[in-house]
């Protein structure tokens, strides 16, 4: 059987994938164009040619709720059900293991309607123990605990360590969390989903300079 074709299996990652695309966000206040491209108080654009000065606020922190957080794409959508307490929670909070059991719980039910399928495909899932001893937490436990994107500036970039706009991240994502990786000599790696389930590489070359997306299809 095709992992590709497998359409039980596609539903699933491809709801990952789509959940975690980026979202718009538009902003009528304080940051819209009008005449003339020029900026005004709090980041408006008018006639003249001047910039003025923006007005931020002051609000203590704890004054504002947090209503988001995603430092690694696809695990607060896909493995957390408490969403609203997840999100209102910190990576000492993921750190400290509150959210582990849930996490866990959801990659067994993963494990539970894809492991026959990928198994069919020809790859070897990895396992979930719900004491998290299970390979599958061995590998993605270090990726995903905290709930952050790390960055080692002594390192090569490039997902996980930064994110660079064309690593194949939910591939890589997908594969952590439903393949072996562990062992001597493991039958996968986590790029082995790369080009299986998503096209290997975006449709357009991005730019070497700022803005660095692609240019536009016309």
């Amino acid at each position: 059987m095709n992992l590709f074709k497998n359409k039980s299996l596609l539903s699933v990652l491809a709801l990952c994938w789509v959940m975690t695309a980026c979202s718009s966000n538009d902003d009528d206040a304080g940051g819209d164009m009008v005449d003339g491209g020029d900026m005004v108080d709090g980041g408006d654009m008018v006639d003249g040619g001047d910039t003025a000065v923006f007005a931020f606020s002051t609000d203590a922190p704890d004054t504002y709720a947090r209503v988001d957080r995603s430092g690694m794409p696809a695990i607060s959508t896909a493995l957390i059900m408490s969403k609203d307490d997840y999100n209102q929670s910190n990576p000492t909070d993921d750190a400290a293991a509150k959210f582990v059991p849930e996490i866990l719980a959801s990659l067994q039910s993963l494990h539970n309607a894809l492991d026959g399928q990928l198994t069919d495909s020809g790859r070897t899932p990895c396992t979930v123990v719900g004491d998290g001893t299970g390979t599958c937490a061995a590998a993605a436990v270090p990726l995903i605990i905290p709930d952050t994107l790390k960055i080692d500036t002594a390192d090569d970039a490039g997902f996980p360590n930064g994110r660079k706009l064309s690593d194949p991240v939910i591939d890589v994502t997908l594969a952590v969390a439903l393949l072996e990786l562990t062992g001597d000599t493991p039958p996968h790696t986590a790029v082995d989903l790369v080009g299986v389930l998503n096209p290997p590489a975006n449709d357009k070359e991005f730019l070497a300079v700022f803005p660095f997306v692609a240019e536009p299809h016309q």
